[in-house]
């Protein structure tokens, strides 16, 4: 019996088991037969479903990643800020095709993370240029954005709803289309979208309500995660899970970073 776990996270909603190599398919004494005395031996020994413990090791090993690639955009911005921009740029776009089509593995993980996390780098140096330890406030405040939204979220006082999932999704993707116009707009000459660029209260105001709907989305990713252990998913599952809260990560930083720049130059 083929299980087909739903997720009220927008970066799962188009992402399921291959039928093909769903783990959840197997039961002991399969077929009629019970299981040898090797069979009970090997799952026992090895969990066989997705763990807490696959999802933490996966994540840290794939923001470790994210880390690699972040010192090599921040040596290169300097020198080479074209080519950053461009990793940055393929970045996104990679993260819009897994978006719309589900296409996630791996390799795209891993490929996604150096990518996006060279990007982010750039970006962290930019910012540290004008002002010196805003990106140690930026880590600290991601950092105390995800413990509070994981005390909250296991103590019930949030809780993911569908509702939540599709207005966090249509935040995430107007941000990111805002982002692309301000992108081709200063590719140009011509002058940014001044909402997302001008530390005005006005602009200070949308910032705050961006990063407050960039820390929902971790909820989200806790209450999927949370889905695929109960339902037994794959524990190839945990790539999915790592790849959702690096784009939780890296979205509540940037956003904090920009929030800083803005609060700095009034």
């Amino acid at each position: 019996m083929a299980s087909r776990f739903r997720s009220t996270n927008p970066v799962f909603t188009r992402m399921r088991p291959n039928p093909d190599r769903d783990e959840l398919s197997w039961r002991p004494g399969a077929g009629g037969l019970p299981p040898t005395p090797q069979e009970l031996a090997r799952q026992y020994r090895q969990p066989s479903s997705l763990t807490v413990d696959d999802v933490v090791m996966h994540t840290l090993g794939v923001i470790g990643l994210a880390v690699v690639g972040g010192l090599v955009g921040w040596l290169l911005q300097p020198t080479a800020p074209g080519l950053v921009f461009g990793v940055g740029i393929a970045a996104l776009v990679l993260s819009l095709v897994v978006g719309f089509t589900g296409w996630l593995n791996p390799t795209v993980v891993v490929v996604f993370a150096l990518l996006a996390g060279c990007g982010a780098g750039g970006v962290s140096h930019a910012y540290e240029s004008l002002y010196s330890g805003i990106i140690l406030q930026a880590l600290i405040g991601t950092a105390l954005i995800f413990v509070t939204m994981l005390v909250a979220y296991r103590s019930r006082h949030i809780r993911a709803t569908p509702r939540m999932a599709r207005i966090v999704g249509a935040v995430l993707l107007s941000v990111i289309a805002l982002s692309l116009i301000d992108l081709v707009l200063w590719a140009f000459g011509g002058p940014r979208v001044p909402i997302m660029n001008d530390a005005t209260p006005l602009g200070i105001l949308f910032s705050v309500v961006v990063l407050i709907f960039a820390s929902l989305q971790f909820i989200l990713d806790f209450d999927m995660i949370e889905r695929m252990i109960a339902e037994r998913a794959p524990r190839s599952a945990a790539w999915h899970a790592a790849y959702g809260l690096l784009i939780g990560f890296l979205w509540v930083y940037l956003e904090m970073l920009r929030l800083l720049w803005k609060l700095r130059e009034l």
